[in-house]
């Protein structure tokens, strides 16, 4: 079958409707196609990795099985990876290893002490660029991180949400958000599912917009337990109302239209009358000072 051919070459998976996904075992990349056709496929296979495409003979409207090479003795011998596949690898491992897991700046690889390195290392070795990295290594494995994030977050019941905001030196707003839930075996889990930029004015309603597309887009709306966030003034009135069930906001509503009643204990927030019970939700998410 065509599918066991380029099974050699992608690792296939359902989508919705009539489409298949293809992950390159090469350098992993996602592509798309109907299923049964395999022409997004074979074009990549092309363009990245020609050495591969060639040992690929062109049959009538389909690639035929790719030839094993065999040794003198009979058995099947190992492929030779080309030099540009070797330079893929290498690069994927530096930004593995030395970008993300050491924490280091993507500018490391431009440096001259790293760069003579490399020649020390392998003379063929090609000079990698910040921007090929940033561009081409790092959305490969976001991709990878957000797949296996999803999967988490759709195994668990309820999730619990920490909600910070901040800013750095250029004074550029982030808006960071971060999973805790337990997962099939009762074990405590925590994962960044969203780390997004702020370019519109820090108001409430902008901030619970935001919160509800990183929501819909995770498919974890309905399993929100708790919000907890600083004590701003913007983060509380964000989360106080819009996220809460129908029954709670009932309540909530409730409770105001009875504030004239003396037997309610009230107190003064922003200049309005607050119930007790609006207070408790204000502690709640008031974790830290």
């Amino acid at each position: 079958m065509a599918e066991e051919k380029w099974k050699k070459f992608f690792e296939f998976s359902s989508v919705e409707g009539n489409r298949t996904k293809g992950q390159c075992k090469l350098c992993l990349k996602d592509y798309k196609d109907t299923r049964g056709i395999y022409s997004n496929f074979a074009k990549h296979l092309k363009r990245m990795h020609s050495d591969d495409f060639k040992k690929m003979n062109s049959g009538e409207g389909e690639m035929s099985t790719v030839e094993t090479p065999t040794s003198t003795t009979g058995k099947a011998a190992s492929v030779e990876p080309t030099v540009k596949e070797k330079q893929d690898r290498f690069m994927m491992s530096i930004t593995k290893n030395l970008i993300i897991k050491c924490g280091l700046p993507l500018c490391f690889v431009e440096q001259t002490a790293f760069r003579e390195f490399l020649k020390d290392l392998n003379v063929k070795a090609a000079p990698l660029s910040a921007k090929k990295i940033k561009r081409v290594a790092i959305p490969m494995f976001k991709t990878l991180a957000v797949q296996s994030i999803r999967t988490e977050l759709n195994n668990a019941s309820y999730i619990t949400l920490t909600i910070d905001g901040w800013s750095d030196r250029r004074c550029r707003s982030y808006l960071a958000f971060t999973g805790h839930f337990l997962d099939d075996q009762m074990i405590s889990k925590t994962c960044l599912i969203d780390f997004i930029r702020i370019k519109s004015a820090h108001t409430a309603i902008n901030i619970q917009h935001l919160t509800e597309d990183v929501l819909e887009n995770f498919n974890i709306k309905e399993k929100i337990f708790k919000i907890v966030t600083d004590n701003a003034a913007n983060m509380v009135k964000a989360y106080k109302f819009g996220l809460f069930g129908t029954e709670e906001v009932d309540a909530l509503e409730n409770e105001n239209n009875q504030s004239s009643d003396p037997s309610s204990e009230q107190i003064e927030c922003d200049g309005k009358f607050l119930s007790m019970h609006y207070e408790k939700r204000i502690n709640e998410t008031a974790l830290f000072e």
